[in-house]
């Protein structure tokens, strides 16, 4: 944490004319790392009196937990806090010097930040004043006769310079004094005259339109040509005589043609090259037989996973109901309704999920989660952070009885009900004495619904 800003200072603890106080007025105004004022917001402070020196030995501490004002001012009495150790009415201020250590979280929790060691002044010597005796003045005694002047002394050596004091705390700084007077308004000048305006010059007169030039004269259009004479049509020819019929060709040699087959239900397979001449005639064998009438029949058994070509049997090549449950073969189990085929061929109950059945965990420390689901007591100023791969489904109650801890989400943002999204939070921001979170997760993120 950046060191806070503080402007501090120390009011007298005396009252006039009444008894001496077991406590002194301290303020200071108090300021965050980007030098912002801290406003309206709950600080806890502890404050130390060390004897001697800066490093001096404890014989008072004590802490409070004061609200700043709007502007960032927090008054306090030391002296009348939550005692941590020494006794405030037994320090003999007169026995040696003191100094003021102060520590703070402005967050209102326990992690104190050192903001500063002072040496305490004239102000708290106010207190010796209550041990020194009683306070009724006695009777002012008759002033003596006035000795002669001794002669002057010769003057002495100029003592060493001592070495300079500790800068003290700055005074709180004073409000700003009432705006003055608005002074008299001076008397304002006599307007000038105003200059007369110059005469407008004459208009000078419209030319003359000049006259219209004369449309020139459209020539004449040529005379059309005479179209020319039709040719006459020439005579038909004559029409030939017909031609003998000729005689008729020799008959070809007789094809090759399909010769029978050797068995029943045989094909005949063609050349791989041209011409595409049919061969020897073939049985099929395998897995796949063909009858006499051309129907094919694939034999039981024969088609197995590694056989079939990726999406070569798809559902509309399958048959309705052509591959039932007693036609898959299984290592264990037993289909029913509340079962499901697994990879590996056998038949399996869905488990249950995370949604059952609560433990109890005690928080004494900082803590990670299991993916269980739990109700967390949290008994300190710790950390629970929540599992990193939770369940989807998974329950997680904290209960915080002294409203300090943290939760963290280890990764997981927690969504809170305005919709905004933290990756954790710390009780003490809240304030109250008793906390009670209800998280569950959705297989994303948290959900705070307390």
């Amino acid at each position: 944490m950046k060191k806070l800003s503080f402007l501090a200072a120390f009011l007298a603890s005396a009252m006039a004319f009444s008894q001496v106080q077991d406590a002194m007025s301290y303020q200071a105004i108090i300021r965050n790392s980007s030098n912002q004022l801290v406003k309206n917001q709950s600080v806890s402070l502890r404050f130390s009196i060390l004897k001697g020196s800066a490093n001096g030995t404890v014989v008072y501490s004590e802490t409070q937990l004061q609200p700043t004002n709007i502007n960032g001012l927090i008054t306090v009495k030391i002296g009348a806090g939550n005692l941590l150790s020494g006794s405030y009415s037994n320090i003999n201020w007169g026995a040696d010097t003191y100094f003021l250590k102060m520590e703070a979280d402005p967050n209102g929790s326990n992690n104190y930040t050192l903001t500063g060691i002072s040496q305490l002044l004239s102000v708290p010597y106010a207190l010796y004043a209550k041990n020194s005796g009683s306070s009724t003045p006695g009777p002012q005694g008759i002033p003596g006769i006035t000795g002669p002047a001794g002669a002057t002394g010769a003057q002495g050596p100029t003592g060493v310079t001592g070495a300079t004091g500790a800068q003290g705390i700055q005074g709180v700084t004073g409000a700003t004094g009432a705006t003055g007077a608005q002074g008299t308004q001076g008397i304002t000048g006599a307007t000038g005259a105003t200059g007369s305006q110059g005469f407008t010059g004459a208009t000078g007169a419209n030319g003359s339109q000049g006259p219209q030039g004369i449309q020139g004269v459209m020539g004449p259009i040529g005379i059309q040509g005479v179209p020319g004479v039709t040719g006459a049509q020439g005579p038909q020819g004559v029409t030939g005589a017909v031609g003998a019929t000729g005689a008729n060709g020799a008959t070809g040699a007789q094809g090759s043609g399909f010769s029978n087959g050797t068995a029943g239900a045989q094909v005949y397979l063609t050349n791989s090259t041209t011409p595409f001449a049919p061969t020897a005639p073939v049985t099929l064998t395998g897995d796949v037989t063909l009858a006499g009438n051309g129907v094919t029949t694939v034999g039981d058994g024969k088609i197995a996973t590694a056989k079939i070509a990726d999406a070569a049997v798809t559902t509309a090549k399958i048959a309705d109901a052509a591959i039932t449950v007693t036609k898959i073969g299984t290592t264990s189990g037993t289909a029913s309704s509340t079962t499901y085929l697994r990879g590996d061929g056998t038949w399996s109950t869905p488990s249950s999920s995370a949604g059952n059945g609560f433990i109890i965990t005690s928080a004494n420390s900082n803590i990670t989660l299991s993916t269980a689901n739990q109700i967390v007591n949290l008994n300190g100023n710790f950390t629970v952070s929540l599992p990193s791969a939770p369940v989807n489904g998974q329950l997680v109650y904290v209960v915080s009885a002294n409203a300090n801890g943290s939760i963290d989400g280890n990764g997981k943002s927690i969504i809170l009900q305005d919709g905004s999204q933290l990756p954790g939070f710390n009780y003490a921001a809240y304030g109250g004495a008793y906390r009670f979170s209800f998280l569950f997760y959705n297989g994303i993120a948290w959900y705070n619904g307390f």
